[in-house]
């Protein structure tokens, strides 16, 4: 039987426990995530800004459209290749340490862009670039997880991926107009890469200063706000525990079936991510009569709209708990937006746009859905190397996607080699989107078979 004191005292409890969670959540996205975005931003402008620079870079140094799209992909031949063993150590050093030590290399590295020579340079650096990058995506995926409990991890995944659109949403134009500099005679190619490698440096400190490995370390919350943290954090995991169908081995991760699918899907939404990155300039440009810096403007279109698409979304998953319909569904419309692209670009730019931005929403916006899916299959170190693997796997296409796009383009650069290129694209995403709902229906069928045997 319950009396009135027991009503009285449970109401305020109740309150009190949401505005600790209001104040703590706050407080870790004005600190952490917003910093995470911030580093996000640059990360990604650094490795894309030579879809800009390919512009006045190729024929200054000479490059065929294969020496260009070799290049640009072997950025993650690097990035692949210790992926895996820097988000290892991460895990084991803590995120502080090792983020800043990324950013200060990869920052030395972009900024060595501005001295490539010839193509054997331009291969040397892309491919260092990746291994200072390496680890970075999946590092700040595995360090949010321990951080933002599920109901939130869509919405915090999402500011720290809304880098990925508003990175070229700003950067297109900024590297545009950066490219209109040539102080004491330097190409403006050079001079743009010099100065968007730059404030990594700076951006470190900042890492250092702010940046907390634990909830268990973060003085910055109140005693209040860092026991409701701790307390969720091992509620969930105690819960997910109980299901018994997460992986928590190493050699586990690497081999589970459900691992390698959501490798699958990232590596064919990556296909498209990259291809619009390196080339959609080019096509732009292909499209009609522009200067840089109104190609630049047009590249950025297709990319506010995956900005707030990716908001909206990731809003809408948590609030509904729901991921892989939230994942599929605008994946495949944006397939069928690429197609619509294809077959406008030579006769109706403001389609072909139109169809471009379906395709970045479905390529771009479901990037939260998808890693708030993933650690549902991981705990432990099989988190750190599982993420990691998925992301490795998935970034070869970061090397397959701009070598393919331009052999399909040829060297003559007609308008029919950029309709198959961008054809074969929608047909990458529309798979990703086929894959996600089998891994997700197999992940929600060993819940229920789980369910079964705990329960009592």
């Amino acid at each position: 039987m319950i009396n009135d004191n027991d009503v009285t005292t449970r109401r305020p409890r109740k309150a009190e426990g949401s505005a600790v969670e209001r104040s703590a959540m706050r407080r870790i996205t004005l600190r952490l995530v917003l910093l995470l975005f911030v580093v996000y931003i640059f990360n990604y402008l650094d490795r894309t800004n030579i879809g800009i620079a390919k512009l006045h870079l190729q024929p200054d140094l000479g490059l065929s459209e294969a020496a260009y799209g070799l290049g640009a992909g072997l950025f993650f031949v690097g990035y692949v290749i210790f992926e895996v063993p820097s988000n290892v150590i991460l895990y084991k050093v803590g995120a502080r340490l090792w983020i800043a030590r990324i950013m200060v290399t990869w920052g030395l590295v972009a900024m060595g862009m501005a001295f490539v020579q010839d193509e054997w340079s331009f291969y040397v650096l892309r491919f260092l670039l990746g291994v200072a990058e390496a680890g970075l995506v999946p590092g700040v995926i595995l360090y949010l997880t321990q951080w933002i409990p599920s109901v939130r991890r869509a919405r915090m995944i999402g500011i720290f991926y809304l880098a990925v659109p508003l990175s070229t949403v700003l950067g297109a134009p900024l590297s545009s107009w950066l490219m209109g500099f040539t102080p004491f005679g330097v190409d403006g190619w050079r001079f743009m890469f010099f100065v968007e490698g730059l404030p990594c440096l700076f951006i470190a400190v900042l890492v250092l200063r702010y940046l907390t490995d634990r909830p268990a370390d973060a003085d910055w919350l109140s005693d209040e706000e860092r026991g409701w943290l701790i307390g969720e954090l091992e509620k969930e995991e105690t819960a997910e525990s109980q299901h018994g169908h997460r992986v928590g081995s190493l050699f586990g991760a690497l081999r589970d079936v459900r691992v390698l699918g959501m490798s699958v899907v990232y590596f064919s939404m990556i296909i498209p991510i990259y291809a619009l990155a390196f080339f959609l300039p080019t096509i732009v440009d292909q499209m009609g009569s522009y200067s840089t810096l109104q190609i630049g403007f047009i590249t950025a279109v297709p990319y506010v709209f995956a900005s707030a698409g990716l908001v909206l979304l990731a809003r809408r998953s948590d609030r509904l708990g729901e991921r892989t319909y939230h994942y599929a569904v605008p994946a495949a419309v944006g397939a069928a937006g690429l197609v619509l692209a294809a077959f406008t670009l030579s006769t109706s730019p403001v389609l072909a746009l139109l169809g471009f931005s379906l395709g970045a929403i479905g390529c771009i916006s479901t990037l939260p859905c998808f890693w708030s899916e993933t650690p549902k299959l991981l705990t432990g170190m099989a988190a750190a190397a599982g993420i990691a693997l998925i992301s490795s796997i998935g970034n070869i296409a970061g090397f397959v996607a701009p070598y393919m796009v331009a052999l399909i383009k040829g060297e003559d650069g007609s308008m029919s080699g950029s309709t198959n290129a961008v054809l074969v694209c929608g047909a990458f995403l529309a798979l990703a989107a086929v894959v996600m709902v089998a891994v997700g229906r197999s992940v929600a069928a060993a819940k229920r078979r789980t369910a079964v045997l705990v329960s009592p």
